[in-house]
């Protein structure tokens, strides 16, 4: 995948230039905390949205239906909020992640595989999940604005997070801007919230008041080409989001219902492995991150 400026990087063990346990050292930021009410978490792809904030969505199930969710064993049934009236928080996965194994695993073979994937994940963080099926690697803003844009309407989230615009992969970027997009017009109709996430303002990421729409950014691949203090990535806007022991196992087994990210796929030497161990760990920090 491209990433800004010229870098690239591929997933493997020695990917990146900071190790987890570098990043546990060196990274710090104010606390936020994401409002009651939808969160609604736009995936460019099926894994983004439990990378980025998959401890973050299990906490929030706990605390909206804690009977449902705290009952559950490993991949079992999610529940949509009935203990109270705060909705459900919705996973968007935007593209259909056919892609990630070209010349390995035929596109439509792995578009099922995927979809179960996500599916089984999004049950493991009690939450919803919209599949929009787009293709994976191309995603156009025309296409992703057309998807996208009436399920945030329907939705009506409180806060929506999406992957970082800088992130350095084209999906996320293209998905970024589009809900920056949405959040934009949300503001027109006096929807919106705190400053634009993807660099335009400088708000808090708290709202203003009821009826208001925070839009926050999270990164995935930033993690990997990035070093603290890199000036290529906005330090000044990162935000810290607390999440518990707990959270983070509920986190770990999502990732896991992810096997085709996560293990060969052929038995070929050279067979990808999409998230090895190095790369998992950096999403596993004590907290996850958020620029607001």
């Amino acid at each position: 995948m491209t990433v800004p400026h010229g870098r690239r990087l591929a997933a493997t063990d020695d990917i990146g230039v900071t190790s987890a346990e570098q990043w546990r050292g060196a990274i710090t930021a104010p606390s936020i905390a994401i409002g009651p009410g939808r969160l609604v978490v736009v995936a460019p792809h099926p894994d983004d949205e439990v990378l980025g904030l998959g401890a973050t969505m299990a906490a929030r199930s706990s605390r909206k239906a804690p009977d449902l969710f705290s009952g559950r064993g490993p991949g079992e049934t999610g529940a949509t909020d009935t203990s109270t009236h705060d909705p459900s928080d919705v996973v968007v996965c935007v593209s259909d992640g056919a892609a990630s194994h070209p010349g390995e695993v035929a596109p439509e073979e792995m578009r099922g595989r995927r979809k179960a994937e996500c599916e089984a994940g999004a049950r493991e963080l009690g939450i919803d999940l919209r599949m929009l099926g787009l293709p994976d690697g191309g995603l156009s803003a025309d296409a992703v604005d057309a998807a996208l844009h009436p399920v945030l309407d329907e939705l009506a989230p409180t806060t929506v997070a999406v992957t970082w615009s800088g992130d350095g992969h084209p999906d996320h970027h293209v998905c970024a801007e589009s809900v920056r997009r949405w959040w934009r017009d949300a503001r027109a109709r006096g929807r919106g919230g705190n400053g634009d996430a993807a660099g335009d303002g400088g708000g808090d990421g708290d709202g203003d008041g009821d009826g208001d729409v925070t839009l926050l950014e999270f990164p995935v691949w930033m993690w990997h080409w990035a070093s603290p203090g890199d000036a290529d990535v906005p330090w000044e806007r990162l935000r810290r989001v607390a999440a518990d022991d707990r959270a983070f196992d509920h986190k770990r087994r999502a990732l896991a219902a992810h096997a085709s990210q996560l293990e060969p796929q052929s038995s070929a030497p050279d067979a990808t492995v999409i998230l090895p161990p190095a790369v998992v760990e950096r999403f596993f920090l004590g907290a996850e991150w958020v620029f607001a």
